[in-house]
């Protein structure tokens, strides 16, 4: 199975909202005791696990959050997965901080991420949403750039705090789905609030 995180490359991201999938992903490496290892191919770093006597990926894309989807389309030729044993871990503006979603399937819901990915394989594969909650700030006249600005936005340290105990749970989950068993996480972690 591939577990794909999804980030943005670079010092000036690592602590900005948009990167909870990386953040996950060096969590999950840590869990996994694997490390990641730069791919010029897969435009992107990856790691492989053991887990259950069995070979599985991890992948973070590095072509920036709205080109995610070359990365995984470049892997699955020569790791040809079905769309759903894919998982992707992102952030979710429409999920209040604290608050997880796990999917089988589904729209983009606005996440750029999410498009490109679906624009290479389609719709059909699970997605955990990381709640990184709405910017404080008015919108006034131009919406767009405030949640730019939101998800670009390095947290505040109460934020910090909520979305490590996030991160800590996500490990739990994602055993449970790579037992094939998705919707005993999404029932026990969906309702869940990390605060």
């Amino acid at each position: 199975m591939l577990i794909v995180c999804l980030g943005n490359p670079g010092k000036e991201y690592e602590n900005t909202r948009h990167n909870a999938g990386f953040w996950c992903a060096n969590k999950l490496a840590d869990l996994f005791h694997t490390k990641f290892i730069s791919n010029k191919k897969y435009l992107g770093e990856i790691a492989a696990f053991t887990f259950n006597a069995e070979t599985h990926f991890l992948l973070k894309p590095m072509t920036y959050m709205n080109n995610s989807g070359e990365s995984v389309f470049a892997l699955l030729q020569d790791v040809p997965l079905e769309a759903s044993h894919i998982l992707v871990i992102e952030d979710d503006i429409n999920l209040a901080v604290g608050r997880v979603r796990l999917r089988a399937k589904g729209s983009s819901g606005g996440h750029n991420g999410l498009k490109s990915i679906i624009s290479k394989i389609g719709e059909n594969f699970w997605r955990l949403r990381i709640g990184v909650g709405q910017p404080q700030e008015k919108a006034n006249n131009n919406e767009h750039e405030v949640l730019i600005s939101h998800v670009l936005g390095n947290i505040s340290s109460q934020e910090a705090q909520i979305l490590n105990k996030v991160i800590e749970a996500v490990p739990d989950l994602v055993k449970d789905w790579l037992n094939d068993d998705g919707l005993k996480a999404m029932n026990k972690y969906n309702p869940m609030e990390f605060w």
